[in-house]
């Protein structure tokens, strides 16, 4: 590899874990799904933004405990090899950082477990330990590549030193850095990459990085 990659950009969802959407998974533990597939399809229409869309969805889950989210989110395994990937980048000084336009209280956690340097993600507001049913939108579908500049930044790290992990187009939608779809959901993923891995374990993505 001709490159010298110092940051790895992850996303969350469908990448670091198998669950493709931490949105749907929490509405399906809820019950709130049906309601919540609405403004799913409004926004895959064009007729809500991403943080209308959002805002819709944290709405219906106000009064929700704190407590019940984190027991469930304690039930979302990681993918395999992703333990493994974040320490031998540890290991090497390749810094580390999540960005995803999933839920924070999810991103904040595998970011401690896995030791990442940094962590950018959508903020569901609590009060006394409850849902408010508010949420404050720092990562959406069309803000990524944004967010993906402001992280390296703030890291000190030049875009042609930082390589990104999603298995979205919108994952890797900086052309400046080295993209790697991981597991890819369509072609255009696919496409947009400079490399693909269809296998399981994250591991795989280690022969371009280092």
């Amino acid at each position: 590899m001709n490159r010298n990659i110092r940051l790895v950009i992850f996303d969350l969802d469908g990448t670091l874990t198998p669950v493709e959407s931490l949105w749907r998974y929490l509405h399906e533990a809820f019950g709130t799904w049906e309601q919540g597939k609405i403004a799913a399809l409004k926004y895959s229409r064009g007729e809500i933004s991403y943080k209308q869309w959002a805002e819709s969805d944290a709405g219906y889950w106000a009064g929700v405990s704190l407590s019940r989210v984190t027991r469930m989110l304690e039930e979302i395994p990681y993918r395999r090899g992703a333990r493994e990937v974040f320490a031998e980048l540890k290991r090497r000084q390749v810094k580390t950082a999540i960005v995803s336009a999933g839920l924070s209280l999810l991103t904040n956690k595998v970011a401690e477990e896995l030791e990442a340097d940094a962590a950018v993600s959508n903020e569901l507001e609590t009060r006394e330990g409850w849902l408010t049913g508010g949420i404050r939108v720092r990562v959406a579908v069309n803000n990524k590549r944004e967010i993906i500049e402001q992280v390296a930044a703030s890291l000190q790290i030049a875009l042609q030193e930082v390589a990104l992990v999603g298995d979205q187009a919108f994952d890797l939608s900086h052309s400046e850095c080295l993209r790697i779809a991981f597991k890819p959901k369509n072609d255009i993923a696919r496409r947009q990459a400079d490399f693909v891995v269809e296998d399981d374990d994250l591991t795989q993505i280690l022969q371009y990085l280092i």
